[in-house]
């Protein structure tokens, strides 16, 4: 194993782990993109993590493995990689590559690279590597860089603009081979124990359940932006009224539930007052008509967004990152927010006060309590920052800041969800995480997927795929908010399979159900029965915990298609991702509590884009 300079190691057994720790030999400053930690070769790995010859071999199989490549942020890929598949970057529109890059190097050819873990699987085999980082302080990002042919690997830091003085701690890595999902899960779990940031949410969920699973409506997903003072209300008035998802599950079992006001509210992105032509009174009046409702009161922000139109881009030039020529560096575009958008210095003590004081009004004089903070990747956008310090002490500060409240003055709960997060600076802060690219109610967007190459494009597919591939890092590290699902049939291009297939992905590997159909129009047959059909299912599997493997076909062909089962055994199922059906044997019928299967020889044949559960 190398190290890098001016660094130290210490390897020490941790829950049946090794624990490698990094120090500083000497003070240094980081003054490169990526700061390297150590290379190791895989047999240095796999002889320090005890993995069994057999499957150190199988391992080395480039067609019987995958890697695991999780991004930087909740909608960067994340998933297993089979040989031959990489990870594309955005082209035609070079804006859009800022939301889904991390800080540091790019991904090289003939190499996989993954934040904050990293995992190498062939069947049961695996070998994790996981930055446990520090409870007491933050610590920077890490990177995982595999070679795709030797698995050699290279870990390094997203540390640029740091002081570490000698003896510093700078990484806690974890590494542990285990054979098994459910294993690898529970050492997962152990790796960040410590934490306890999960206790935040408690609030949120109900005693009539084993785990957590918070719940309840977010208008996003049916209006968008094209929302208003009647069109909340007249959601907020109909959602305890008939038959819908969220009254059935949630409201209706006396489940604590949010109602959650998105993007369209504001004055402008960036200016963060109530629109007062669409909102004329306010957010507060909302608030307490929610709870009076028996609900939690959410609301989305954008808090580190500038757009040129809001007044904070007049009127506080001097707060906008800039780069070094002085011009303001570009933290996206959207078409409905000015076309390119801007984002502000976080490392500014006015912003940073602006902000609190923001919050301090959103919670305690609006009376929000469950604030959904979107685009927060902009906290780590590559700038000349006035203030010295590397990005993720900035970043560390302020949102430790902005979720303070963990209990508003009145003495009840207030929960954050980061959304457009980076995952490793951000997990302690919001247990509660988006955990995929935003879904949509239709299927994939050909356009970006095949012309533009947008890896967190907008799409049942591309969330789904997501929530699958970062299964694992549910009830471990995030209470995993997969999107919304759908059950509505107006303004929708999924149809009910692929609606399904939505609904049990979410149920079964993430812990929050979220909708955004409108609760006014509820009651259309199709509608109601699958509502009724779907608050079954969560009943019968309701308890119990689940996990998903990708498939590898022959010769190690990756395909779209997922195993899935639980801890104890009693289920196991086919997720079906592909535009082509699959077969399969070992499957019987009889047992489905889900069939979207036919008869093909000894098994069965699958349908495309379609889930089928089966009771051991």
């Amino acid at each position: 194993m190398l190290l890098g300079p001016r660094l130290s190691l210490s390897v020490s057994e941790v829950d049946c782990q090794k624990a490698l720790r990094l120090s500083c030999s000497e003070a240094f400053s980081a003054e490169d993109d990526a700061t390297p930690l150590f290379d190791a070769s895989f047999d240095e790995l796999c002889e320090l993590a005890s993995v069994p010859p057999e499957a150190r071999a199988r391992l080395s199989d480039p067609r019987a493995r995958t890697i695991l490549s999780n991004g930087w942020q909740s909608w960067s890929f994340g998933g297993e990689l089979a040989a031959g598949e990489r990870v594309r970057r955005a082209r035609l529109v070079p804006n859009i590559n800022v939301y889904t890059d991390g800080p540091g190097p790019l991904e090289a050819r003939g190499e996989v690279l993954s934040r904050f873990i990293s995992c190498y699987r062939s069947g049961e085999a695996r070998l994790l590597l996981a930055s446990r980082g520090s409870p007491e302080r933050a610590m920077p990002p890490v990177a995982f860089r595999t070679d795709r042919e030797s698995l050699a690997l290279r870990v390094e830091l997203a540390a640029k603009g740091a002081r570490f003085e000698k003896g510093e701690l700078l990484a806690e890595i974890r590494l542990f081979y285990r054979e098994g999902y459910f294993p690898a899960k529970d050492a997962l779990r152990e790796t960040f124990r410590d934490y306890g940031h999960f206790e935040r949410l408690a609030f949120l969920g109900s005693d009539a359940v084993d785990r957590l699973v918070p719940g309840g409506y977010e208008s996003w997903y049916n209006h968008y932006t094209k929302i208003d003072d009647g069109i909340i209300a007249g959601d907020l008035a109909s959602i305890g009224s008939n038959g819908n998802l969220i009254n059935e599950y949630y409201l209706k079992r006396g489940k604590p539930t949010v109602f959650q006001i998105d993007d369209g509210w504001e004055a402008a992105v960036g200016q963060w007052e109530p629109d007062p032509v669409k909102f004329p009174r306010g957010m507060k009046a909302f608030a307490w008509e929610i709870e009076d409702k028996g609900m939690i009161p959410g609301l989305w922000i954008a808090p580190l967004l500038v757009t040129k139109s809001s007044k904070a881009f007049s009127a506080h030039p001097d707060w906008l990152l800039r780069d070094l020529r002085g011009k303001p560096v570009p933290a996206g575009f959207n078409p409905g927010w000015d076309g390119v958008f801007y984002c502000l210095d976080i490392s500014l003590p006015e912003v940073e006060s602006y902000l609190a004081g923001l919050f301090d009004t959103i919670v305690e004089d609006w009376g929000c309590r469950y604030l959904k903070l979107d685009f927060l990747y902009a906290g780590f956008i590559e700038g000349a920052r006035r203030r010295p310090g590397a990005a993720y002490e900035h970043y560390d500060r302020l949102m430790r800041r902005l979720t303070s409240t963990a209990v508003d003055s009145r003495g009840l709960g207030v929960a954050y969800l980061g959304c457009g997060a980076p995952l490793e600076p951000s997990f302690r802060y919001f247990p509660l995480m988006r955990i995929g690219a935003d879904t949509k109610e239709k299927w994939e967007d050909g356009l970006l997927k095949r012309i533009v190459r947008h890896q967190g494009r907008p799409a049942a597919y591309t969330n789904l795929t997501h929530t699958i591939g970062r299964a694992m890092l549910d009830g471990t590290v995030f209470a995993s908010d997969p999107d919304v699902v759908f059950c509505r049939t107006d303004r929708m291009a999924l149809c009910e399979t692929e609606k399904e297939l939505v609904a049990l992905i979410d149920a079964l590997l993430a812990s929050q159900i979220m909708f955004s159909d409108d609760p006014a129009k509820f009651g259309s047959p199709g509608e109601s029965d699958f509502t009724k059909r779907v608050v079954e299912l969560y009943d019968s599997l309701a308890g119990g915990e689940y996990g998903a493997e990708r498939i590898l076909g022959e010769r190690g062909v990756a395909e779209d298609v997922y195993s899935i089962f639980s801890r104890d055994g009693r289920l196991r199922g086919i997720a079906n991702l592909s535009d082509r059906p699959w077969a399969a044997g070992a499957y019987d019928p009889s047992r489905a509590i889900v069939l979207h299967a036919e008869r093909a020889g000894p098994g069965l044949t699958f349908e495309p884009r379609s889930i089928s559960l089966f009771l051991e």
